[in-house]
């Protein structure tokens, strides 16, 4: 099992070669937007999705922090009803060019959370791989893409190469800088 997990980290490593990338400060900023879920089990009603994303140079690292909160709500619910969460990490650069690292990334060869994220082109992508005690894993990935207006968003979790959810958003960047 620990192969396949292996085998799945090293194909978004891979994969994410940067060719021709933008430079870091191009992502900073404040974006907002909506979008969808896209039907990853039959019969499934799509969920709107509201999201906030604010991406700034990392403190104290050399790299950067992002943060991103996610208002679900389902189509019969009213929004004070719905489900809000925010998340932030930080990631501090790599000896690659465009690489960066979580700065709580443990090793999942020892069944802890591993995080990195890596610019390729107009897209930041971020990938999160956990491995449970018993072998599952978990990737979640990111692909945030430069757009005109702000940012294309995608947003796709598998559990043991099964993906479980998808949701794609469109969000507008705001005109607030961030330092």
């Amino acid at each position: 099992m620990r192969a396949i997990v292996a085998a799945v980290v090293a194909v978004f490593v891979f994969a994410s070669v940067p060719a021709e990338a933008r430079s870091l400060a191009d992502f900073y900023g404040v974006y907002l937007g909506q979008g969808e879920t896209e039907a990853a089990q039959p019969g499934k009603e799509p969920e709107k999705r509201f999201s906030q994303v604010i991406i700034r140079p990392a403190a104290s690292e050399r790299g950067f922090s992002i943060e991103w909160s996610t208002l679900k709500i389902k189509n019969d619910e009213l929004p004070e009803a719905a489900d809000t969460k925010t998340y932030t990490q930080t990631f501090r650069a790599t000896d690659k060019a465009n690489m960066y690292r979580d700065i709580t990334s443990g090793d999942v060869n020892l069944s802890q959370d591993a995080s990195w994220a890596v610019i390729n082109g107009d897209t930041l992508s971020i990938v999160q791989v956990s491995v449970g005690p018993d072998g599952s894993y978990y990737v979640t990935h990111y692909d945030r893409t430069l757009t005109a207006k702000g940012l294309d968003v995608r947003f796709t979790r598998f559990e043991n190469s099964r993906i479980v959810r998808a949701v794609q958003l469109n969000l507008l960047k705001g005109p607030a800088k961030v330092n």
